[in-house]
């Protein structure tokens, strides 16, 4: 079920699991249902509790709470934390719950897209979102680009804040620095990145003044940041295709590009996906 979600939202998953199973919903006690342990967000905004906690009041739930059967006579929350956290914040008892039969990768899934959808995750909480995805589940970028909707380049872009500094992950949890710095810190040394990242907070630095000041910088030393440049690539060459790949430069354009294989049936492997590639 999980590719059907994803290329079509949350709003529509919900549709066809009503659809599938007309008596799935129904009135659950909210002391029955326990947080996803896939939760991919660990912060939330209580004030936007109380706002949401004040509409529910007045409205009710508008949308029924996505939960699968725990088999222990309860439930574990799928979607709809925001809305959970609310219902119990306005003294609701029950609350109208839809449930789905989930795999552990659906769950993860579904709520790192109700996230990314309705409303921005913290650009940490997004990248181990992914990276929980690639590992715990063996997904390639492709297929995690494929089942949220982003750009494959997001994705490796947003797995790569993970490999910055422990303070500077720390600033980006905080939210003293958001996603446009952690892009221009990620290209950067480690030691340069941390001497940025204390000016951009110290000084309310923008992004627009964050690349600007490391301007004059990257002329001085253009071919260190070209170097991790090339590491990079090679990391997401070789994610896509499935073997370690190297780039060899030489000068400034001229240079080699080889794929390390340990058998016939590697070298065929490798082959094949390039003139896919070439294809495509």
């Amino acid at each position: 079920m999980a590719d059907k979600i994803l290329n079509t939202g949350l709003d529509a998953l919900l549709g066809d699991v009503a659809k599938q199973n007309k008596q799935s919903i129904k009135e659950i006690e909210l002391s029955q249902i326990t947080p996803n342990r896939f939760q991919p967000r660990q912060s939330f905004d209580e004030q936007k509790i109380k706002e949401l906690s004040q509409s529910i009041k007045k409205h009710g739930i508008l949308s029924p709470i996505l939960v699968r059967e725990t088999g222990a006579g309860g439930y574990e929350l799928i979607a709809g934390e925001r809305r959970l956290r609310a219902a119990i914040e306005a003294g609701l008892q029950t609350a109208p719950c839809m449930i789905d039969k989930a795999e552990d990768q659906t769950s993860l899934e579904l709520a790192l897209i109700e996230n990314l959808q309705r409303e921005d995750l913290n650009p940490i909480e997004e990248a181990r979102g992914y990276d929980r995805l690639k590992k715990e589940f063996s997904l390639t970028q492709d297929k995690i680009a494929e089942v949220t909707g982003k750009a494959r380049s997001s994705i490796a872009n947003s797995i790569r804040l993970l490999k910055l500094p422990s303070s500077i992950i720390k600033l980006l949890y905080s939210g003293d620095l958001e996603k446009g710095h952690a892009k221009i810190l990620a290209s950067m040394e480690p030691k340069d990145a941390e001497e940025l990242a204390e000016k951009i907070v110290s000084l309310g630095m923008t992004v627009k003044d964050a690349a600007t000041s490391t301007q004059s910088k990257t002329r001085k030393s253009t071919s260190k940041i070209k170097n991790r440049y090339l590491l990079n690539i090679e990391e997401e060459l070789s994610e896509n295709i499935g073997h370690k790949t190297q780039i060899d430069q030489q000068s400034q354009s001229k240079g080699k590009i080889s794929i390390s294989y340990s058998s016939k049936d590697e070298r065929e492997s490798i082959i094949n996906k390039l003139l896919k590639l070439k294809k495509n």
